[in-house]
């Protein structure tokens, strides 16, 4: 008795997604295959649309366990790739989904699975253990691991974007990289004239005549307040690098500050250790900087590791009160205090706000979102299959980012990079930021509830990166919750997973180089083990890196306010400081130049456009998975609503961990 089988083949909406090749099709059952079906000759697969063919076959094929595609070329001289979005197989009784989102090429052949999600241990089909073995062959040979530089993070063994495989590269529609074209950028802010000027600025005013490239309010707010200590202080809480501020429970031996030199900026009738005690003292320490040498191209320049301490006064303002440039006490290395004259004050700060910046591009941002992020992602690819649940959630949070990394490794920290030109930690100095701050990398560091509770932030008020940080986590730890009690029923079911193991594995030993005082699990115990694990990968790869990424060009196309290099040794006595002094240390115009096109364009929207919870590829067919992701992204929506409530009564608005704002992915 014949059986039929309506099936319908989907194109991608994606640039150059739709191919003019031959495309046939077989159907893989659990009794037996069909044979090969071919679309009619004149059949364009366009974008965005499908393709239906009806299937005949003597005798039932049983379950739809797959369907194999085949692409032959129609003319033989020309590349036309095609993207499958997916198919869908109907019969009387039933209609199976296929989801692909995959690029077939040239002569190329696909087996793409039936959509439900299931872990190896369950498969109970010898023909779905082979199909996942051959995959996940195919995938550990595409992608490999390698080393870019000893003691941090193992890469993608590509060495430019071309040479990823098809489904890592962005889509789009030509080899164009607009997004990554500092000259374009340059010319596009108005500053071609200033790239080659190898001078220093003549006054801090010019300075800000170069911040008018940008009409954002919060540029047009860092250009006017930029100077004062109650802006430099709120830096730390709500700026493009939140996440370094901690309680000082005592006051360092190596930062000998007195009650002497602060008794004048604190409130009346109280001491510093009184303030201590009660918890409003605040410490920020850059001695991951400390004893590393600075640039030496295109010329001698200059690198330190300051520590700063704040004060939170009786009015909610947090300021700063004592910068000590070096980590080392001694008469050359005198503590600032902002009693002491305008211009020692203003330099030691500038000296803050450089190190600063140096810890946020190469920690905060490039080493805590994008090098995890490509780990997560190489990992995920190399240990788990298109059918494994995690693979289905993790995917749309790692898309593109080996693409971004591949691209931003040439632009920024290689050879003649960014760095090598415009910034102090240029040369050899960033490779070695990058391994102390990877020995110091904590699993718990980058979960962001433990990591608030160990910096002792948790009361600290008007810290809006905290707060809006620790909604959008536990809206994702719910989310990820969802999902685990779906496919993961006890306990048990997790330890059983073989797979889910050796992921986390590899990333421990590839990623975090197996130091065991990272205390990154290589196993996961309990379903909320799991679940908090997944949390930190999403969070890391998304909102993080929104909090880090967003605001680089609100907050640092203020030259002095975020200061890529220093030209001058830092002050070793205090009186001495004028402002052409200032403007000797600040970066170059043309070094300022370079660095606001970067941060202009790493800043800027992804060209994926997809926003957090927004999920263009739907990998899971499950009912109950699409009632968590609605459920997930109306929590989105009520987050949204609350930091738009919040920020109608804010001078200085906090937008960059809005629901709308965070991309999935570390996607720019």
């Amino acid at each position: 008795m014949s059986v039929s089988y309506h099936v319908t083949v989907y194109t991608g909406d994606l640039p150059l997604a739709g191919t003019t090749d031959e495309i046939s099709l077989s159907l893989v059952g659990s009794l037996r295959s069909s044979e090969t079906f071919r679309f009619s000759s004149l059949t364009l697969f366009k974008r965005g649309g499908s393709k239906s063919l009806e299937v005949k076959t003597q005798s039932d094929l049983g379950d739809i366990l797959l369907v194999k595609l085949f692409k032959e070329k129609r003319f033989p001289l020309c590349e036309d790739s095609w993207y499958c979005s997916h198919i869908t197989v109907q019969t009387l009784t039933n209609i199976s989904s296929f989801p692909c989102y995959i690029w077939l090429s040239g002569v190329d052949s696909l087996d793409v699975l039936e959509g439900t999600a299931w872990k190896r241990h369950e498969s109970g089909s010898a023909i779905l253990e082979e199909y996942r073995k051959k995959e996940m062959q195919k995938r550990q040979d595409m992608y490999q691991w390698r080393t870019f530089a000893p003691g941090i993070p193992k890469s993608i063994n590509c060495a430019k974007s071309s040479d990823l495989p098809r489904d890592a590269v962005m889509p789009f529609g030509r080899k164009v990289r607009t997004f990554y074209n500092i000259d374009a950028a340059i010319v596009k802010l108005g500053l071609l004239p200033l790239k080659m000027c190898h001078k220093v600025w003549i006054t801090l005013s010019e300075l800000q005549t170069l911040c008018e490239v940008n009409r954002d309010p919060v540029a047009e707010y860092v250009k006017k307040h930029w100077k004062e200590d109650r802006f430099f202080g709120c830096q730390y809480l709500n700026g493009s690098n939140p996440v370094l501020i901690q309680q000082c429970s005592e006051i360092p031996a190596k930062f000998p500050v007195t009650d002497e030199m602060v008794a004048p900026i604190l409130a009346k009738g109280t001491t510093l250790q009184q303030e201590v005690q009660n918890g409003n003292i605040f410490i920020v320490d850059y001695a991951l900087l400390n004893g590393i040498a600075a640039n030496t191209k295109p010329n001698q320049q200059y690198l330190e590791a300051p520590m700063c301490l704040l004060y939170l006064n009786p009015r909610n303002e947090l300021l700063p009160i004592a910068i000590q440039i070096k980590q080392e006490p001694g008469p050359e290395n005198p503590i600032f205090l902002p009693t002491d004259s305008k211009y020692d004050w203003l330099l030691a700060k500038v000296w803050v706000r450089h190190a600063d910046t140096q810890v946020h591009q190469l920690v905060s941002h490039l080493l805590n979102t994008h090098l995890f992020a490509e780990v997560f992602c190489i990992a995920t690819l190399r240990k788990l299959p298109s059918a494994h649940p995690v693979f289905k959630l993790l995917m749309p949070h790692l898309k593109f980012t080996l693409y971004i990394n591949t691209e931003a490794r040439g632009l920024l920290i290689s050879e003649g990079g960014v760095f090598d030109q415009a910034f102090s930690t240029g040369e050899t100095a960033k490779l070695r930021i990058l391994q102390r701050a990877l020995a110091n990398t904590t699993y718990s560091s980058l979960c962001l509830p433990d990591n608030v509770a160990s910096r002792r932030v948790d009361k600290i008020p008007n810290y809006y990166y905290r707060d809006d940080a620790l909604k959008i986590w536990h809206a994702i730890n719910n989310f990820v919750a969802n999902i685990v009690d779906i496919y993961y029923k006890s306990d048990a079911s997790v330890q059983e997973d073989e797979e889910i193991h050796e992921w986390a594995k590899e990333i421990f030993t590839e990623g975090f180089l197996a130091k065991q005082s990272s205390g990154f699990p290589t196993s996961f115990s309990t379903k909320g083990d799991l679940v908090k694990y997944l949390t930190m990968v999403v969070f890391s790869c998304s909102a993080q890196h929104s909090a880090v990424n967003a605001g680089l060009f609100d907050w640092g196309s203020c030259v002095p306010n975020s200061p890529s290099t220093m030209q001058k040794p830092a002050p070793t006595e205090k009186g001495k400081v004028t402002e052409e002094d200032i403007l000797n240390t600040l970066p170059m115009k043309s070094a300022s130049v370079v660095v606001l096109a970067t941060i202009h364009l790493l800043s800027g929207p992804s060209p994926s456009e997809a926003s957090l919870g927004t999920y263009m590829e739907q990998r899971f067919i499950e009912p109950e998975a699409k009632e968590c992701i609605q459920k997930f992204q109306k929590e989105l929506v009520y987050i949204e609503n609350e930091i738009k409530k919040r920020n109608e009564g804010l001078e200085l608005k906090y937008t960059y961990l809005m629901p709308s704002v965070i991309e999935n992915s570390v996607a720019i």
